[in-house]
């Protein structure tokens, strides 16, 4: 017994000196010492040293260091204030939280918002190097770029040095007035507008607007404060035959607007901001129907963000059209220099022209402009629910989008490149022959390029000449003017080919060349006339072929020297003139079913 007392004794000594031990040498204070040592201090970033201490509590140390998972760890940024530390980041891949693969502490990051799955706003700390840290992100392989989040400009002038009390010239301008009722399309073609947004209760607009998205407030349901966008889509999709106001340029086709909002939030503010573009053009880039992208917008800095977006919008299949920009003014900084997103590969950059068809002196020009469309004192839709008159390639850029979305409303098959195709080869040349910097390939044609389309469904012709100093002109359609006028440029050569559809109809010609006479008959693509001689056509001669040459008649006139567009010649007679060394410089060719009336005076077709 008194053994065992004493056992239980030794045990509680034992005990009594651990734990005296113990609280003289605490085990956390010894693990602490033999990994750090030296100064406790916890690391942050600052914009000299990434590595300087941050001294304080440990409670400090801690929040300052907490990995952010997500942003609503952070407080939601206010994308008015503190500009310069705000970063836009888009990613490869969709994702809820992308920001988790980023590594960044709530040390470095004092706000954000996620626009999209693909696109965030992060606003740096003062502490941190904005410059470094974007360096570092753009390494990471879900990142596809890094920008600061800037503001980019609208491409809209004043109303008050270019409003006209004149009616929607464009219309007439552009040939839309004969394309309104031509095109029906079960399947809506959509086109994204990224602008200021629209006031989707315009009487005028009710019934051609589907969903988009408000970036500025978050929410399906669009508004715009600004009145920008309510007018860029009044030109593309402003109701037609509704006895209401104006009418958009696409007419009755079955073409819809999906308002994409990126600024504007007041009145009269022309600024959108980069993260919010890029974000609706990734948005517009994954929806099928949306088949064109319009942005009338521009600016002069490098965004590798917005290239990122435009591209992965191009390689969708997407119709991308941008403004030219203002800056075109003689003393502008800016004139003659690139905007973007216009002067990116695969957009369609568009200038503005006046009701005289000359550019107006804002439009900017350069070799990346591709096309021109009506853009000062435009009737289109205001926010109020009224109308009003607007001037800047802002209103030619929707314009040619308009355009485009009713070539596709017409052929399905048709891709970007060949819409932009059509439109070159049936657009009104301006300026200089061929493509220059004011105008590109000149003033769209819209009932030319619908034409164009249809000529693959009818009987008819296509020719195209070869015209001094510009050499071969794109090929144009029954009805189409190849050639030019007032610019005392010679016709040399002419190529013309049948649409026949399977029937047997071909087509011969012959030509009367200066100093040579009448050539002979050539059939079928081949080549009357010639080029590189600096020969004159003076007269030509066209006729039908095949067993279904009885089905049909030919008439053709042609503009000529000092006479102008001469009456229409039929079925093999000459038009044009003989013996009087003048040129021709235009003609325009048409095949009608036998019996059909002509397409104008037959009274005076030839002159010798």
């Amino acid at each position: 017994m008194n053994k065992k007392i004493e056992m239980i004794k030794r045990i509680a000594r034992w005990l009594a000196i651990m734990m005296v031990f113990f609280l003289l040498f605490p085990a956390g204070s010894l693990a602490e010492e033999s990994v750090n040592p030296g100064d406790q201090s916890v690391a942050t970033t600052t914009p000299d040293n990434l590595s300087v201490p941050l001294k304080g509590g440990s409670e400090q140390a801690s929040e300052t260091t907490n990995e952010i998972e997500t942003l609503e760890q952070v407080p939601e940024v206010n994308i008015n204030e503190n500009v310069d530390q705000q970063i836009v980041v888009v990613y490869a891949d969709s994702g809820e939280d992308n920001v988790k693969d980023l590594a960044l502490t709530t040390a470095e990051i004092v706000s954000g918002e996620q626009v999209s799955n693909r696109v965030d706003i992060i606003e740096v700390s003062v502490e941190t190097n904005v410059e470094a840290l974007m360096a570092d992100l753009e390494q990471n392989p879900n990142v596809l770029a890094v920008d600061k989040n800037e503001k980019i400009e609208v491409t809209a002038l004043p109303n008050d040095p270019y409003v006209g009390n004149g009616s929607a010239w464009q219309f007439q301008r552009i040939g839309a007035d004969q394309t309104w009722n031509q095109v029906s399309n079960a399947d809506p073609v959509v086109v994204a507008v990224i602008d200021t947004g629209l006031n989707p209760n315009h009487p005028d607009l009710i019934g051609n607007v589907v969903a988009g998205y408000d970036f500025v407030t978050g929410k399906t349901n669009v508004v715009d404060l600004a009145g920008h966008g309510t007018a860029v889509s009044g030109c593309i999709a402003a109701v037609t035959n509704n006895g209401v106001g104006s009418a958009g340029i696409t007419g009755l086709a079955n073409v819809k607007i999906a308002p994409y909002r990126a600024g504007g939030a007041y009145s009269g503010d022309t600024q959108l901001d980069v993260a919010y573009i890029c974000a609706a053009i990734l948005k517009a880039a994954e929806r099928p129907e949306v088949k064109v992208i319009n942005m009338s917008f521009g600016g002069y800095g490098t965004f590798s963000s917005l290239a990122v977006a435009v591209n992965e919008a191009v390689n969708a299949g997407k119709v991308v059209v941008a403004s030219s920009g203002n800056e075109g003014e003689s003393w502008n900084a800016r004139v003659g220099q690139y905007s973007y997103p216009a002067s990116y590969d695969h957009v369609i950059s568009v200038g503005a022209i006046n009701k005289d068809n000359t550019r107006s002196s804002f439009s900017q020009y350069n070799d990346r402009v591709d096309l021109c469309a009506p853009g000062q004192s435009v009737l289109t839709t205001a926010r109020s629910g009224g109308y009003e008159y607007a001037s800047g390639t802002s209103f030619s850029s929707p314009i040619v989008a308009g355009a485009c979305a009713v070539l596709m409303a017409a052929d399905s098959s048709l891709d970007a490149d060949e819409v932009e195709t059509i439109l070159k080869n049936t657009a009104l040349d301006l300026g200089t022959p061929g493509s220059d910097a004011y105008y590109g390939s000149g003033l769209i044609q819209l009932n030319a390029a619908v034409a164009s389309i249809n000529a693959s469904e009818t009987v008819g012709s296509t020719y195209r000449t070869h015209v001094q100093n510009v050499g071969w002109q794109g090929w144009k359609y029954d009805g189409q003017i190849s050639g030019t006028s007032g610019q005392s440029l010679r016709l040399e050569g002419i190529e013309i080919e049948m649409n026949d559809l399977g029937t047997d109809l071909g087509v011969e010609y012959q030509t009367h060349v200066q100093n040579i006479g009448w050539q002979g008959f050539k059939g079928d693509g081949q080549t009357s006339g010639t080029y590189g001689q600096s020969l004159r056509l003076e007269a030509i001669q066209i006729r039908l072929t095949g067993t279904a040459a009885a089905n049909y008649d030919i008439y053709y006139r042609v503009h000529s020297q000092n006479y102008g567009w001469l009456d229409w010649a039929q079925n093999g007679g000459s038009s044009g003139t003989q013996g009087k060394s003048l040129r021709l410089e235009a003609i325009e060719i048409r095949v009608v079913p036998k019996g059909t009336a002509a397409p104008g005076s037959t009274s005076r077709p030839f002159i010798s």
